[in-house]
């Protein structure tokens, strides 16, 4: 069999923790495999793929704010630069495809491991949760904020469109998560949609009965707090979460994971009677048992939502555009609720709570998204068409 180079966008846990679920089944079938990533996402994949070797890239990313906010100042001041990060990003791909000799490139939001695939003559399948970039809330409207979309939009496509396949992880329209970043484009000849790529939650009797244990059994409901994202964007979110907690603590029971990589698995217990833990361990097993979640916006965190009939309040990361369209699509499908970051207070928190363990539509919504979601197989699919090549 041959050997696949696998790269993956560092940001955030989302694109690692699929591309160690795809790298898996693509070993089991006997390919080998090289990860190329930096950042949070090359953290994760060298404590949960130890065995698979992996190569830290020039790191890209986009500047935040204190606050935990997209900083669109930053971003501008600091465009030269990450121009040039990217310029060395390539060359950097460019030369380890060159050392890798692989049969396949995938590229899993990564345009430079596209351009370098392609400057070595390799296969390329990319990887996508959103087709072009859009602006934050504040800079968008107005002929300028649309013409700049709509070049970036045509740009992007025409450099994603150099790959050999477009896998979007998202359900077909009108179920589409991320509509306003594929919105405008003609996708029908570059792009197939796969579904999620969420794996089963495939948690044995034993697990569930110590996690059931652990975080209590009498008749309040479970909410599972998810905090993802740059490690940047978490403690306002966090800290709103925790005060939130001790206004519910009468009605529900809470378990927040704060999802620093590598820090404690051992919970604390919070005033209100709760569960806090740095990185948690039991995360499916309280997807599982949850009756609501609270999480950012991620495509992976909907994907699976939806497919566990999880009703959720989704907080976007401030000014971060297309957490921002997921989530506002979320509640327009009647999933859940949407809270943008400037409006989260724990009262608004606690009441969005309150109507997603009340309001049975929810529920029978996501019934209904989630029986489409289930004739696709993210992983599964993406899996398939990397094989295809080696």
């Amino acid at each position: 069999m041959g050997r696949v180079y696998f790269a993956v966008f560092g940001s955030g846990l989302g694109h690692a923790t699929r591309a160690v679920d795809i790298s898996a089944k693509v070993r089991g079938g006997g390919a080998e495999v090289v990860f190329s990533s930096s950042g949070q996402g090359l953290g994760y994949l060298r404590k949960h793929a130890p065995d698979v070797q992996a190569v830290e890239c020039p790191h890209l990313d986009v500047e935040w704010t204190e606050e935990g906010s997209f900083s669109s100042k930053g971003f501008v001041v600091h465009f030269p630069y990450m121009f040039r990060s990217f310029a060395h990003q390539v060359a950097f791909e460019s030369r380890s495809v060159a050392r890798a000799k692989p049969s396949v490139v995938v590229s899993d939001s990564k345009l430079s491991a596209v351009l370098a695939g392609r400057q070595r003559s390799v296969p390329v399948v990319t990887i996508l949760n959103q087709f072009k970039v859009t602006l934050p809330p504040r800079y968008r409207g107005g002929e300028v904020g649309a013409l700049y979309e709509r070049i970036a939009g045509d740009v992007l496509g025409l450099l994603w469109s150099l790959s050999d396949q477009v896998l979007l992880t998202d359900l077909p329209p009108p179920y589409t998560i991320g509509e306003s970043n594929v919105e405008g484009t003609d996708l029908t000849r570059i792009v197939k949609y796969v579904g999620f790529t969420t794996p089963s939650l495939e948690v044995n009797e034993e697990k569930l009965a110590k996690a059931k244990a652990l975080v209590g059994t009498d008749k309040r409901p479970l909410v599972f707090v998810q905090i993802s994202g740059p490690d940047a964007t978490k403690r306002r979110f966090a800290d709103i979460v925790l005060r939130s907690a001790e206004e519910l603590s009468g009605r529900c029971r809470m378990v927040v994971s704060l999802g620093y990589l590598g820090g404690s698995g051992e919970p604390r217990t919070l005033a209100s009677g709760g569960l806090l833990y740095d990185w948690c361990p039991i995360k499916d097993e309280l997807f599982l048992l949850s009756d609501a979640m609270v999480a950012r916006a991620g495509h992976r965190t909907i994907g699976q939502c939806i497919d566990t009939g999880k009703p959720a309040v989704l907080v976007p990361i401030h000014n971060h555009s297309e957490q921002i369209g997921n989530a506002d699509k979320f509640q327009r499908l009647g999933l859940g609720v949407s809270i943008h970051s400037q409006d989260l207070t724990p009262e608004a928190l606690a009441a969005a709570i309150d109507a997603c363990l009340t309001d049975p539509s929810y529920k029978e919504r996501l019934e209904a998204v989630g029986a489409v979601s289930s004739r696709y197989r993210g992983i599964d699919a993406i899996t398939a068409a990397v094989r295809s090549y080696v």
